[in-house]
C-alpha cells in the first residue's frame, strides 16, 4: 500500500470520524430535545388535571355546602371543609406549574380572587343556614353571587387550559424544526458513507482471512478436545436445562449399549433418574432432589442398560453455565465390579469371622481351663506359657467379634432386645466383669454411690459399650492409678460418666476417636494395641438406644467419655423419661433450637430437620409422634411437605403442627389437610402448649393395629378379648383374608399362625411390608414348629402348646408402642408439666 494511499484513508477516516462526532452531537441534542418535549407533555398532562383539580375542589365545596343548606345534616359539610383546606394548596401548585408565564398570572390571580370569595360567600351561607334556616338562606343574595362566581372560575379554568395547549404547541413546533435538521444531517451522512464502501470491502476481504484462520484455529482445539472426550474411560453426558441429551462418548455408547444419534434428544432418565423427586422443570427437580450443583456433585444411582441390565454407577454432576441457560454435565462411572469387590470383602471377612470363632473360643477356653488348674498344678514356666496365649487367643477373640459387630451394623442385621434396666447395674457388672484385667495393669475401677437410674435398652449391649469405655480407660491409665464410674440420673436422661486420669486425647486425633479403625498416632499408641473398632461400635449401640456417646479431655489430664440414654419411668412414681419424640422442620437454627427448649421442657424429645428432604427421610423412619413444620424451607414448601406425609401409609395419620410466620396464607392454602394446629411466629409458651396437649390427646386416642391370622375362630376370639384395651384387632382366618387386610391397611404388628386353610402362613412374610420397604413385625403363634432358618425374619415365635395366651399378649404388649399408655394416663390426670 502506497503512502499517498495511506495517507487518503487516514484523511478519509478522519473526515468521518468529524462527522460522526457532529452527527453524535446532533443526534444527542435530538435524543434530549425529544426527552424534552416527552417530559413537556407529561407536564402539560400534569397541569391540565391540576386545573381540573382546581375545578374538582370548588364543585365540592359548592355541592357540600349546597348539600348542608338544602338538608342541615353536618355530614354533607365534610366535602366542603375538606376542600376549604385543599383550595390554597391546589392552587399553589397551578402558580408553581405556570411560574414564569406572564400571560398566566393574571388569570391565576383572577382565580385565586374567585375561590377565596366563594369559599367565603359559601361559609356565610352556612352560617345563615344554621341561624335562620333553609328558606333565608337560599333566599339570600350571597346564593345568587356564588353562582355567578363558579361561572366565572369555570371560564378563567378553561383559559388556563387553552393557554397550556398553546404553550404545548409551540414546544413541539419548536422540536419538529429540530428534527427536520437532524434529518438531512443523516442524509450527508449516508452519501459520505457511500464513498468509503471500497474501503470496507477491502476490510471485509482482510475479516475473511483472519475469520478462516481463527476458525482453522477452533477446529483444531475442537478435534483435540473431542479425542479427549471419546478417549475417558467414563461416560460424559452432557445434558440441555430440560433434562435431554445432547452429547455422549464413546465411553457411554459403550457403557449403556446405545449410539450416540440414538440418544440425541432423549430424556436423561432413559439412562438414570437424576431428577426423580419433586415437580417442574428438570434444574428444579434436581436441585430438590440432589441439591446445588455450582460446586459440583458426586451421587451413587442405578443406572439401566438397553437391555434392561440395571447396574450401579457413581454420578458426578456439574453446571455448564452457557448463553442458552443452565446445562447439566454427567460424569458417569459404572462401580459393578468395585460393588462386587465390597461384596467379596464382606463375605470374606464374615467367611473368615465365622471359621476363626469356632476354633478359637476352644483354644480359648482350654487355655483358660489349663490356667485355672483344671489339668492339676502345672510347673511355672508352662504355666506362664499358657497365660500368655491365654491372653493373646482373648483379643483375637474380640478382633473377630468386633468385626463380625461391625459387619452386622452395615447390613442392618444387628437386632437389640429392650427390656427395662438399671444403668446403674449395668455398671456394676461391666467393673465386675473388668476386674481382672484392670488388676492385670494395675488399675482400679471405682464405682461412685449413686442412685437408680431405670433405662430401657439391650443389656448385653449396654455392657459391651460400658465396657469398652472401661477397657481402654484402663489400658490408658498409669500404674497404680484408678478409673472412676458414676451413673447420674437426670431430668431427662440418664448419663454413664468413665474418667481416667491418662494422657488425653490428642487434639489431631479427636475428629476421628469414633472411626473405624482410628487409633491415634505415636508409639504409647501402638503399644498399647487395640482394633481401632470399639469405640465405633460402641457409640453405634449408644446411638441405637436413643442416646449418643461423647467425650471431654483435656491433654494430659486424662478423658472423661459419656454414654447419654433416654431415662424411662423412675421408681417411686414420678415420671423422669422423656416424652414422645418430635420432628422440628425448621431452617433457621436459632428459632428451631428455641423450640426445641420449650418442647423438652414440656416433656417431649425433639429432633430437627433443616430441609424438606431431610425431614420426610426421618419421618418416614416412625420414630416420630408428631411434626412440627415451617411452611417456607430452602430446597421445599411446607405445604407440599404436609402433603407428602398424607400420601404415605407410613405417615398418614402423623399429627402435624404447623409454626410459620406467614400461618394464615398457609392454612388458605392447605384447608383440605389435616393440620392440628396453626402457630404464628413469634409464638409464646402458652400457645405452645395448647398445641402439645392437642398432640397429646392425638397420641393418646390412637391404638396399635394388630392382625391376627389364625383359622380358629375361638382362638381369634379368646386374643382379642385378652388384648382389649391394649390394641385394635383385625381378624383374618386365610391367607386370602390377611392379603385383603393387608392392601387396606398396614398394621403395627401382625400375629400369624402357620397353618391355614389356602396354605402356610409363611407365604405371608415376604408381603410383611409397607410402601417404605419397612418391615412390619410378626409373631409366630402355631402348633406347628418353625424352620429355625426362618427364625430371623419374625420378631418372635411362640408355639401354642408350649405358650400361654397370657405369654402371647404379653408378647404383643412389649412389641407394640407402650408410650401411647403412657401418654393417655397424662392426658387423664391434667399433667400441667405437659400441658
Amino acid at each position: 500500500m502506497s503512502r499517498r494511499f495511506r495517507a487518503a484513508v487516514v484523511a478519509g477516516i478522519g473526515v468521518i470520524l468529524v462527522l460522526l462526532a457532529l452527527t453524535g452531537i446532533e443526534l444527542s441534542k435530538e435524543f434530549n430535545s425529544s426527552r424534552a418535549l416527552r417530559a413537556q407533555v407529561v407536564q402539560s398532562y400534569e397541569t391540565r388535571l391540576e386545573i381540573e383539580a382546581v375545578q374538582k375542589i370548588m364543585l365540592d365545596g359548592e355541592t357540600g355546602a349546597r348539600g348542608y343548606v338544602l338538608t342541615g345534616q353536618d355530614r354533607y359539610l365534610e366535602p366542603w371543609i375538606s376542600a376549604s383546606a385543599r383550595i390554597g394548596t391546589q392552587l399553589a401548585g397551578l402558580r408553581q406549574d405556570f411560574r414564569g408565564d406572564a400571560q398566566a398570572s393574571p388569570m391565576l390571580d383572577h382565580l385565586e380572587a374567585l375561590a377565596r370569595e366563594k369559599f367565603a360567600i359559601s361559609a356565610a351561607v352556612i352560617d345563615r343556614r344554621r341561624d335562620l334556616g333553609a328558606q333565608a338562606a337560599l333566599a339570600s343574595p350571597l346564593d345568587s353571587r356564588g353562582k355567578v362566581i363558579m361561572d366565572e372560575a369555570r371560564r378563567t379554568l378553561t383559559d388556563l387550559v387553552a393557554l397550556e395547549a398553546a404553550r404545548l404547541d409551540q414546544y413541539s413546533a419548536a422540536a419538529d424544526a429540530r428534527t427536520a435538521r437532524t434529518e438531512r444531517l443523516v442524509v450527508g451522512l449516508f452519501a459520505t458513507l457511500l464513498l468509503v464502501i471500497l474501503g470496507a470491502v477491502m476490510l471485509g476481504i482482510r475479516y475473511v482471512v483472519t475469520r478462516q484462520t481463527m476458525m482453522s484455529d477452533i477446529r483444531s482445539q475442537a478435534q483435540r478436545q473431542q479425542v479427549i472426550f471419546n478417549s475417558a474411560i467414563d461416560a460424559i453426558i452432557t445434558l440441555n436445562p430440560s433434562g435431554s441429551i445432547e452429547t455422549v462418548n464413546a465411553a457411554a455408547e459403550t457403557m449403556f449399549g446405545y449410539r450416540a444419534e440414538e440418544l440425541s434428544r432423549r430424556d436423561i432418565s432413559l439412562l438414570v433418574e437424576l431428577a426423580q423427586d419433586g415437580d417442574g422443570e428438570f434444574l428444579k427437580r434436581l436441585g430438590s432432589s440432589q441439591g446445588a450443583l455450582e460446586k459440583g456433585l458426586i451421587r451413587q444411582m442405578e443406572a439401566r442398560r438397553r437391555n434392561g441390565v440395571v447396574f450401579p454407577v457413581d454420578v458426578a454432576l456439574g453446571a455448564m453455565h452457557l448463553p442458552t441457560g443452565t446445562h447439566v454435565v454427567a460424569v458417569i462411572r459404572d462401580i459393578s465390579e468395585r460393588k462386587r469387590i465390597e461384596q467379596l470383602k464382606d463375605e470374606f471377612v464374615s467367611t473368615v469371622s465365622h471359621e476363626l470363632r469356632t476354633p478359637l473360643t476352644s483354644i480359648a477356653g482350654s487355655l483358660g481351663l489349663l490356667a485355672g488348674g483344671a489339668a492339676g498344678r502345672m510347673p511355672e514356666k508352662a504355666a506362664r506359657l499358657v497365660q500368655i496365649a491365654h491372653s493373646n487367643s482373648q483379643r483375637l477373640v474380640r478382633l473377630i467379634n468386633d468385626i463380625l459387630d461391625i459387619e452386622k451394623m452395615e447390613s442392618g442385621k444387628l437386632r437389640l432386645e429392650v427390656t427395662s434396666l438399671d444403668l446403674y447395674d449395668i455398671a456394676e457388672r461391666s467393673i465386675e466383669g473388668m476386674r481382672g484385667y484392670a488388676d492385670e495393669l494395675g488399675v482400679t475401677l471405682d464405682l461412685a454411690a449413686g442412685e437408680s437410674a431405670p433405662v430401657r435398652g439391650d443389656a448385653d449391649r449396654l455392657i459391651q459399650v460400658v465396657t469398652n469405655l472401661l477397657s481402654n480407660a484402663a489400658k490408658f491409665s498409669p500404674a497404680g492409678g484408678s478409673v472412676r464410674v458414676s451413673v447420674n440420673p437426670e431430668r431427662r436422661l440418664a448419663r454413664l460418666s468413665v474418667t481416667d486420669h491418662g494422657p488425653g486425647i490428642p487434639e489431631a486425633f479427636r475428629s476421628r476417636i469414633f472411626s473405624k479403625f482410628a487409633q491415634a498416632d505415636g508409639s504409647d499408641t501402638r503399644a498399647k494395641g487395640g482394633t481401632g473398632l470399639g469405640l465405633a461400635i460402641a457409640r453405634e449401640i449408644a446411638e441405637r438406644h436413643g442416646g449418643r456417646l461423647w467425650f471431654e479431655s483435656l491433654p494430659g489430664e486424662g478423658a472423661t467419655f459419656h454414654l447419654d440414654l433416654p431415662l424411662a419411668s423412675g421408681q417411686g412414681g414420678a415420671e423422669v423419661g422423656g416424652g414422645p419424640r418430635l420432628l422440628i422442620v425448621e431452617d433457621d437454627i436459632d428459632a428451631a433450637n428455641i423450640l426445641r427448649d420449650m418442647l423438652e421442657a414440656d416433656g417431649f424429645d425433639a429432633e430437627i430437620a433443616s430441609t424438606g428432604r431431610q425431614a420426610l427421610m426421618m419421618a418416614q423412619t416412625g420414630f416420630y409422634s408428631a411434626v412440627l413444620v415451617d411452611i417456607h424451607l430452602p430446597d421445599a414448601d411446607g405445604i407440599s411437605l404436609i402433603r407428602t406425609l398424607r400420601e404415605s401409609a407410613d405417615t398418614r395419620d402423623l399429627p402435624v403442627v404447623v409454626v410459620s410466620g406467614d400461618a394464615a396464607k398457609g392454612r388458605a392454602r392447605a384447608q383440605s389437610l389435616e393440620v392440628l394446629d396453626w402457630l404464628e411466629k413469634p409464638f409464646d409458651q402458652a400457645r405452645l402448649r395448647s398445641a402439645v396437649a392437642a398432640i397429646y390427646q392425638r397420641l393418646a386416642d390412637r391404638l396399635p393395629v394388630v392382625l391376627h391370622v389364625d383359622d380358629d375362630r375361638d382362638i381369634l376370639e379368646v386374643t382379642a378379648e385378652a388384648l382389649a384395651g391394649s390394641a385394635v384387632m383385625v381378624a383374618a382366618e386365610s391367607l386370602a383374608g390377611a392379603r385383603g387386610a393387608l392392601a387396606r391397611h398396614r398394621p403395627d404388628l401382625v400375629i400369624l399362625d402357620l397353618g391355614l386353610p389356602d396354605g402356610s402362613g409363611l407365604e405371608l412374610l415376604s408381603e410383611m411390608r409397607d410402601e417404605s420397604g419397612h418391615s412390619v413385625p410378626v409373631i409366630v403363634y402355631s402348633a406347628q414348629e418353625m424352620d429355625g432358618a426362618l427364625a430371623h425374619r419374625v420378631e418372635a415365635v411362640l408355639t401354642k402348646s408350649k405358650s400361654s395366651l397370657a405369654g402371647l399378649a404379653k408378647t404383643v404388649r412389649k412389641l407394640t408402642d407402650t408410650k401411647t399408655n403412657q401418654e393417655r394416663k397424662a392426658v387423664d390426670d391434667g399433667d400441667t408439666s405437659r400441658r
